[in-house]
């Protein structure tokens, strides 16, 4: 029978999940969101230099201000970026309808969600041709 720390050894050599560190969840989401640190720092009203600091791990922390103004220049969540859980993006409606989508989404069982998530696919990908096309 294993003990404890013999499983614990096992299960860290199985699942070798890699944890990203602050620092590393800062730098992807202004990297790929596309916006520049002068353009962070301004949100933040820090300096770029600071943010340069909380993208090599220097700073170790990241006030909840500063957290909640990079994830609205970014469009990452604030959860994922603080501590790595929940969807790494949020989602934006861009239009009255996708709003209207969403809200409605919201209410649904999983079970409506599913079935809409099957119409989407179905209406998104190109229908499948037949012998008798042209």
């Amino acid at each position: 029978m294993l003990d404890i720390r013999q499983s614990s050894t096992l299960t860290q050599a199985c699942f070798n999940v890699a944890i990203m560190t602050l620092a590393e969840r800062i730098t992807e989401a202004i990297g790929d969101s596309g916006v520049t640190v002068a353009a962070v720092a301004a949100a933040c009203s820090v300096t770029p230099q600071a943010v340069y600091q909380w993208m090599s791990g220097e700073t170790k922390q990241i006030s909840g201000e500063n957290l909640v103004e990079l994830a609205e220049i970014t469009g990452f969540d604030a959860r994922w970026i603080a501590r790595e859980v929940g969807p790494r993006r949020r989602l934006h409606p861009r239009t009255a309808q996708e709003a209207h989508v969403l809200k409605v989404m919201q209410s649904l069982t999983s079970y409506q969600v599913d079935l809409i998530a099957k119409l989407t696919d179905s209406v998104a990908e190109p229908p499948a041709r037949t012998g008798n096309d042209g």
